[in-house]
């Protein structure tokens, strides 16, 4: 972080929110200990939750002083890093989970968008930069 100090912008919150490296293993692995928040992809081998849980990020949203001047924030639907989660294919792949079957539902890719104060419906502006 000290290499970002004084620089951080909306941008690079992107790219934070959707990190992958997990501290423990010290090494890139989307799990529940990355910031992205992978715990679907999780075995939970080294402890601290349910294997394969199918829960973690389901949004992200990123704001800098230029944007709460503005009343705007970018956010996304689902993973920051923009991964789908396929309901169907983890519940084949995790049977133990298969009482969510009703209630799980899979989330596609989506752009990180930008929205402003006051907008409604589909007045919000795609950005995926």
């Amino acid at each position: 972080m000290k290499q970002h100090a004084g620089k951080i912008d909306a941008e690079l919150a992107k790219q934070f929110e959707a990190d992958h490296y997990d501290t423990y293993l010290k090494k890139e692995n989307p799990s529940g200990r990355t910031l992205c928040g992978h715990f679907a992809d999780d075995p939970q081998q080294f402890g601290g939750g349910v294997p394969y849980a199918p829960s973690g990020t389901f949004d992200a949203k990123v704001v800098d002083t230029k944007m709460a001047k503005q009343m705007t924030f970018a956010g996304r639907w689902g993973f920051a890093c923009g991964a789908p989660f396929d309901a169907k294919k983890f519940l084949e792949e995790n049977p133990q989970f298969d009482w969510m079957t009703h209630i799980l539902k899979s989330r596609a890719s989506q752009p990180w968008t930008t929205f402003r104060a006051g907008e409604k419906g589909s007045a919000a502006t795609g950005s995926s930069r």
